[in-house]
């Protein structure tokens, strides 16, 4: 197996970086890379230019998870601050603010199952 070439950007965010996913292309609206960090940001980047091309600030601690629905042009991110956002893509509006107490929501995954499309499944401490 042949590996591409790696490449990197240097402080994609103001603190480490945790996690990131694929946002799956869509017809004429290209692949993206979604990444969360420490920052209490999450960034969407376009791969091919190493651009960002939004930064999501609603968390007030770091994001541990993002994920991005598979058919759908949303995501949805998780924070130690106990709270999962749900946003739009291609405009990072906001969808909605869910709270996951009394713990932090660590791994958070759209269902890819078509029949629960809708579904946002979570692991937590509890």
């Amino acid at each position: 197996m042949k590996l591409a070439p790696l490449d990197s950007i240097q402080n994609a965010h103001e603190d480490s970086l945790w996690t990131a996913a694929w946002v799956r292309s869509d017809g004429d609206k290209p692949a993206l890379l979604l990444t969360g960090g420490l920052d209490e940001t999450v960034r969407l980047w376009d791969p091919t230019k190493l651009t960002c091309l939004h930064t999501n600030t609603g968390h007030c601690l770091g994001v541990v998870s993002v994920t991005a629905h598979p058919n759908l042009r949303i995501a949805a991110s998780a924070s130690l601050d106990s709270f999962i956002r749900v946003f739009e893509v291609d405009t990072n509006n906001t969808i909605a603010t869910l709270e996951a107490l009394p713990s932090e929501v660590w791994q958070l995954q759209f269902s890819p199952d078509h029949t629960e499309a809708e579904y946002l499944k979570l692991v937590s401490e509890e």
